[in-house]
């Protein structure tokens, strides 16, 4: 297997790390679980840690319940 060491300082260390990361995720297919949040005023990436690699937002508090608040105001109320 193939193993990346950045060297460096600074903003350029940092961009190797995250591009050395990015590529062992991909030789161990985890890149799959990498994504970036739904949410459009958001676009954060994330690592998705559920158990069947469903999630579409980074956070449910900060992203998932605005969004969700909007869906519900938006639909139209049903009367009894």
């Amino acid at each position: 297997m193939v193993h990346l060491e950045p060297t460096g300082t600074g903003a350029q260390a940092l961009i190797a790390l995250v591009l050395a990361a990015l590529f062992e995720a991909q030789l161990t297919d985890e890149r799959r679980r990498i994504k970036t949040c739904r949410n459009p005023r958001c676009q954060v990436a994330f690592y998705d840690r559920s158990r069947n690699n469903s999630g579409v937002r980074h956070s449910g508090r900060v992203c998932g319940r605005p969004t969700n608040l909007r869906a519900h105001r938006a639909r139209p109320r049903q009367l009894d």
